[in-house]
């Protein structure tokens, strides 16, 4: 065995552990609630808005879901707050997955050619931004899988970051609503929020098939 496969296996390996550890922490992480995150955030101080940002930034990394940490936005800090920090927190989770795939994930594109990543990767490389934005406005698609699959695929970053952040703006002030309902306590005003939360999801979700039609339509970027 000479010196480049030894250099290979280890790699690998190395990968290998570093997954089984991120599993782990996801499965920890998953018996969080939204109340345990903030008080977390809390005992930062008033630094808590710089803790909250990071913790959501680095989220995708141990694939925690990114809807609860917009919830817990809401939660800690209000809605006004709560939507500022929380869209800041998504836009950059969804850089720091987006920067891990276009740099480790080249040969993720050569061996997985099935499925869900290779479908979304080919239309990404069609229409980028259009296509992003549209995926963006649905928050029943998975968040990383969108941002991944786009790191994958020859997007630019610009034509990401635009998209992500235009994409999520409805979902991310219904989610801030949803947790400053939590903390009001009203069982009018949650039922209300969760009647939005529940528009803002089914609309876009049943229209989704015509905006993507009328993509298909136009030229390519």
């Amino acid at each position: 065995m000479n010196v480049l496969e030894r250099g290979t296996i280890v790699k690998w390996a190395l990968l290998f552990v570093m997954v089984l550890i991120l599993l782990f922490i996801n499965q920890r992480a998953l018996n969080l609630s939204p109340e345990d995150i903030r008080n977390f955030i809390y005992a930062a101080g008033w630094l808590a808005p710089v803790v909250y940002i990071i913790l959501y930034a680095m989220r995708p990394l141990v694939l925690f879901p990114a809807s609860i940490f917009s919830i817990v936005s809401g939660l800690a800090f209000g809605v006004y707050l709560g939507f500022v920090f929380a869209l800041i927190g998504a836009t950059l989770s969804a850089i720091v997955a987006f920067g891990v795939a276009k740099r480790f994930g080249e040969k993720a594109v050569r061996f997985h050619k099935k499925g869900k990543t290779e479908y979304y990767r080919k239309k990404f490389e069609e229409k980028g931004f259009l296509y992003i934005l549209m995926l963006r406005l649905i928050p029943v698609i998975n968040f990383d899988l969108i941002s991944y699959t786009a790191g994958l695929a020859k997007v630019k970053l610009a034509d990401f970051v635009k998209a992500t952040v235009i994409g999520i703006i409805p979902g991310t002030i219904v989610y801030s609503l949803v947790g400053a309902s939590l903390v009001d306590g009203n069982v009018m005003t949650v039922i209300g929020t969760v009647a939005l939360l529940v528009i803002v999801i089914v609309i876009p979700f049943i229209c989704n098939n015509k905006f993507m039609r009328a993509i298909e339509d136009l030229k390519p970027d």
